[in-house]
């Protein structure tokens, strides 16, 4: 009896190990943090896969016009440092267009100037985020069912209770 019991312990046993079999060679799909990666390094790149083609221009006008608004500032920034620290050390000011200009409006020009292309860079940053966010939702709502079986009806109603009526809305919802 205990010979029969070992035996079919081992046969159970053995059942699921030859109860496997070799999985099929299934198609490697892509890893999906690698795509969200890739994409994000590149600015458009998530438009360009969502298949929203029109997109792409306006990505790359606003971060043109957003690094070129930087390039200026930074310009104009880095010209009136200059023409400050000329000023307040008692230097000739090389720039003839600020040599006139009093220490004090300088430096309210000069943070004027800093302002403006520190809100240029944060903006890229803000765009560049703006864009992967649009993607991504755009990808995720990709699949969502936009047919006409889902709808919304809003209509007014006025409900008599025993204290008075009172109007309100009524919102429906239908499944079809």
């Amino acid at each position: 009896m205990k010979k029969l019991f070992i035996l079919g312990l081992i046969l159970i046993c053995f059942q699921s190990v030859f109860a496997q079999q070799k999985p099929a060679e299934s198609k490697k799909e892509p890893n999906p943090y690698r795509k969200v990666t890739l994409i994000s390094l590149v600015p458009g790149a998530g438009q360009i896969y969502n298949k929203k083609y029109w997109k792409v221009p306006i990505i790359y006008a606003g971060f043109a016009a957003l690094g070129y608004s930087y390039y200026f500032y930074s310009n104009e920034y880095n010209s009136v440092r200059e023409a400050y620290s000329q000023k307040i050390n008692n230097q000739p000011i090389t720039n003839p267009d600020l040599a006139n200009v009093p220490a004090a409006m300088l430096l309210n020009v000069r943070e004027s100037y800093r302002k403006s292309r520190d809100l240029s860079l944060i903006s890229m940053v803000g765009l560049y985020a703006l864009q992967v966010m649009d993607a991504t939702v755009d990808a995720h709502l990709k699949g969502f069912d936009m047919n006409d079986n889902l709808s919304l009806r809003v209509s007014p109603d006025v409900y008599p209770t025993q204290y008075g009526t009172f109007t309100g809305l009524t919102l429906t919802l239908n499944f079809r």
